[in-house]
């Protein structure tokens, strides 16, 4: 491991990357921690730092299993938005620079 990455962070990041797709049922703990080959103690501290960011919630209807909230979708339908506007722009730029004089 490279010396600039923390375990913890790496762990956050796996659990994070074990809901996506897991909105409409979420996942209890223990199957984050058998997803990410962690403990669910570890686990329970991901989920904890995770909720103070809001970025992962208890599921309303399924109390013990925990989804990413609407946060993280805002998150990267923001990146999809500006990406698509650069490259728009970029379109521009071509048919600009392309003219002929």
């Amino acid at each position: 491991m490279n010396s600039y990455h923390s375990e913890p962070q790496q762990r956050l990041m796996k659990a994070v990357e074990a809901l996506v797709g897991r909105e409409a049922s979420g996942l209890s703990t223990g199957e984050i921690a058998r997803a990410i080959g962690q403990s669910a103690s570890a686990v329970t501290r991901c989920l904890a730092n995770l909720q103070a960011n809001r970025w992962v919630e208890v599921h309303p209807r399924h109390p013990g299993r925990y989804r990413l909230t609407a946060t993280f979708s805002q998150i990267a339908n923001t990146i999809n938005f500006n990406l698509t506007q650069a490259q728009q722009q970029m379109s521009l730029d071509v048919q600009n620079y392309s003219k002929l004089i």
